[in-house]
């Protein structure tokens, strides 16, 4: 009995984010139309690297698209994040989220050491386009 309270214990705490643990906050990447193509676009700081996007219809978020980079993308302020050939469909809605490493933080071991960007759209025809 003592042994089955103690691993429940153990079970319970080690999943448990403490008093001063952070959690990183989403943050919000901009989504917009370049010749007839979805470009999400991020301000990445300092020295971030574009290390991983993920993508998915919301009504369907169990068929997510993952793609990693290695080595990572280096981005500037408006490039378009590569979607990987990846098809959107009008009137549907999606979620496309972006993370950003920096390996300077992750080598000083400052945390977090990177950001996680997303955004929710849907691609409406405009003008019969």
């Amino acid at each position: 009995m003592k042994r089955i309270l103690l691993l429940s214990l153990v079970i319970t705490l080690t999943g448990c984010p403490g008093y001063r643990d952070s959690i990183p906050v989403t943050e919000t990447a901009n989504i917009r139309i370049v010749q007839g193509n979805v470009c999400v676009t991020v301000l990445p700081k300092a020295d971030e690297r574009l290390e991983a996007i993920s993508i998915y219809r919301l009504d369907q978020p169990d068929k997510r698209t993952t793609a990693f980079f290695k080595p990572t993308l280096t981005l500037r302020s408006g490039d378009c994040i590569p979607v990987n050939g990846y098809v959107f469909a009008e009137n549907v809605a999606y979620h496309f989220s972006v993370k950003l490493l920096s390996s300077k933080k992750e080598q000083a071991g400052q945390w977090p050491f990177s950001r996680e960007l997303a955004a929710e759209f849907v691609l409406q025809p405009q003008h019969g386009q």
